[in-house]
């Protein structure tokens, strides 16, 4: 019977696709997605961490630093430099960047370091504050040309990421940018990465990624989609996705996940993806990331979400936890081990 239910849910899945031609061979995949697929070993050369520093419960930077590339033994660090009220309170106060300047200047030999640029001031929801009247154009002139001019030319900084899950709103006064629409999101990418050739010459334009893109099918996929049709590959260096949870029929499908990035004749990387709790990390990504490595061969990098957090534990993603049963996650003893 559950084999009956399994084979019926399937094809109703192909039938909402048909658009896409689903086959009998997606059928037959896609039936088998609905299993995890089998544990493999990860590629720990691939194999990166999200780290903001904001935890000093996990010691000073250097030490976090330390931990990162000497017990975990790994060398990519995805960092966030967020425009805050604390980091530019009025329109006319100069930004305060000290915080930033820290972990640039931290960075250990042998690692290198994303910096994510997202948010914005709540001054911003003024459009008298805004550079002819245009939010975006705000962003780009008042927040990352002064990075791009602070940091050019570090070795440490591999590329600029700009922005963070554009389709979602998660700082009020972000909301004053409308990048939940795709084409507003384009056209303060294509000003971030005119910046970055200009600016940060040689450095990665990475993309945004929008939320976990297996969820919420196809609206995440879509707004991807959509991304390209406007022309976001031609002035991308790297494609960007986060991955959350299985969902891993979407990526099989006809028109799907795999068939979309597989197309776009970048590189991939994922900049975020994990699962709370500090048992099943492991198994998790040593199911999840293989399985999306065979699907997309230009994936080039994971970035694990996150290295630490002080969070309780079933809503805890973080390789360390302040938890004194938990301190350190299962993922955390294999990459220590491995």
């Amino acid at each position: 019977m559950k084999g009956k239910v399994r084979y019926l849910l399937v094809f109703a899945f192909c039938m909402f696709f048909t658009l896409f031609g689903c086959s009998s061979s997606d059928l037959e995949r896609l039936t088998a997605s609905f299993s995890d697929p089998d544990p493999k070993s990860i590629n720990k050369a691939q194999t990166g961490v999200n780290n903001f520093f904001v935890y000093n419960e996990f010691g000073s930077m250097d030490a976090q630093y330390a931990d990162i590339k000497n017990t975990l033994g790994l060398k990519y660090v995805r960092v966030l430099f967020a425009w805050t009220d604390d980091v530019q309170r009025n329109p006319n106060d100069q930004a305060f960047v000290g915080f930033y300047d820290e972990i640039v200047s931290k960075v250990p030999a042998g690692v290198d370091i994303l910096i994510v640029v997202a948010h914005t001031p709540s001054w911003m929801t003024n459009s008298a504050n805004w550079i002819s009247g245009n939010p975006r154009r705000t962003f780009v002139d008042r927040w990352l040309k002064p990075l791009l001019k602070r940091y050019a030319g570090n070795p440490r900084i591999v590329g600029w990421e700009i922005w963070n899950e554009p389709d979602l709103t998660v700082v009020p006064s972000d909301s004053a940018l409308g990048l939940e629409q795709a084409e507003n999101y384009y056209e303060l990418l294509q000003m971030g990465a005119s910046a970055v050739r200009t600016y940060d010459p040689g450095k990665k334009v990475v993309i945004a990624a929008t939320e976990s893109i297996n969820q919420k099918y196809p609206n995440n996929l879509n707004y991807n989609k959509r991304l390209d049709q406007l022309g976001a590959t031609a002035i991308t260096d790297v494609w960007n996705i986060h991955y959350y949870s299985k969902n891993y029929d979407t990526v099989v499908v006809s028109g799907g996940i795999s068939d979309f990035l597989n197309g776009l004749g970048l590189p991939i990387w994922i900049t975020e993806s994990g699962r709370k709790e500090p048992v099943g990390q492991l198994d998790y990504v040593q199911r999840a990331w293989p399985f999306l490595q065979q699907e997309v061969s230009s994936i080039e990098r994971f970035y694990y979400y996150e290295y630490a957090s002080p969070s309780p534990l079933a809503e805890n993603f973080g390789l360390r936890t302040t938890d004194a049963a938990n301190p350190i996650s299962d993922l955390y003893v294999w990459l220590r081990s491995n």
